[in-house]
């Protein structure tokens, strides 16, 4: 009787999982299906939850040659403020983690504050800068206004990371002839390599699906992939549901390879210093 209460128990608590795995994922299933869907089935009322799937709408996508240049974009303004903002925001963790020094807790609430403030308040400083210094419209405009914006979240990420790192292996590194810098570069990168894996991706979904200071910052010659989706796409008149759709998959694909190949690293780094 006791055992089958637990089995009980154990298939309930699994279907409370399943359900809620199913409600996350709901979205992105439909946005599969309304990929395959004719024109007439996506727009059919009630929605049709069996049809015959088609492949027009991903060929509708790679007729058109403006969205591998927009995925370009995207790749080149991702990559680029990933890198800028780790090579930024991963010295100024460690040295909040591990340094004291004068007004340390004001600099660290202010980076952090950086996040908090909404882009539409800081959107119209940035346009005037920018366009002073003749970065509207160009990679590296939008890269840095990716950096000004993620860098709070890779330097208190990494704050975190580091703390958790025992002071006790960089004396022990420093005792055998290390510099600060050596037993930054040999002890705590290595350590906290999968917290940083974490923070690289976090840091690349955002920026790449980031779609307010594209919209405000470029025009013509650089259009990211969320921009040229919702200009190519939506129009004043109708909506091309399945082909939006169908892009909208196509611009999940590098997300999930990428998660795919570090997975092991961001599983542990989304749990680095969760048990003591």
């Amino acid at each position: 009787m006791k055992r089958k209460k637990k089995f009980i128990i154990k298939i309930f608590k699994h279907t409370i999982l399943v359900s809620i795995a199913l409600i996350m994922l709901f979205p992105m299933i439909w946005i599969i299906l309304q990929s395959f869907k004719s024109y007439f089935d996506v727009i059919a009322v009630p929605p049709k939850l069996i049809f015959s799937p088609v492949l027009e709408n991903y060929i509708n996508v790679f007729r058109k040659i403006d969205f591998f240049y927009s995925f370009r974009d995207s790749l080149i303004v991702a990559l680029c403020s990933v890198g800028l903002t780790l090579l930024i925001g991963v010295p100024c963790g460690y040295a909040l983690a591990k340094f004291n020094f004068k007004g340390k807790n004001n600099i660290g609430f202010f980076i952090l504050s950086t996040k908090m403030m909404p882009p539409i308040v800081i959107i119209v400083p940035f346009v005037k800068i920018f366009h002073m210094l003749g970065m509207i419209d160009t990679y590296i405009g939008l890269i840095l206004a990716h950096v000004l914006v993620n860098i709070a979240l890779v330097v208190w990420m990494m704050r975190g990371f580091f703390v958790d790192i025992p002071r006790e292996i960089e004396e022990a590194a420093m005792i055998d002839g290390c510099s600060e810098i050596k037993s930054f570069l040999i002890i705590d990168l290595p350590l906290s390599a999968p917290g940083l894996v974490a923070t690289a991706l976090l840091s690349f979904l955002f920026s790449w699906n980031e779609f307010f200071f594209a919209l405000t910052l470029t025009n013509f010659k650089v259009r990211t992939l969320p921009l040229y989706m919702a200009t190519e796409f939506v129009g004043h008149l109708a909506i091309k549901w399945g082909t939006l759709s169908a892009a909208g998959v196509l611009a999940i694909i590098p997300t999930l390879i990428f998660i795919i190949i570090i997975q092991r690293h961001l599983i542990r780094g989304l749990t680095f210093g969760a048990l003591k």
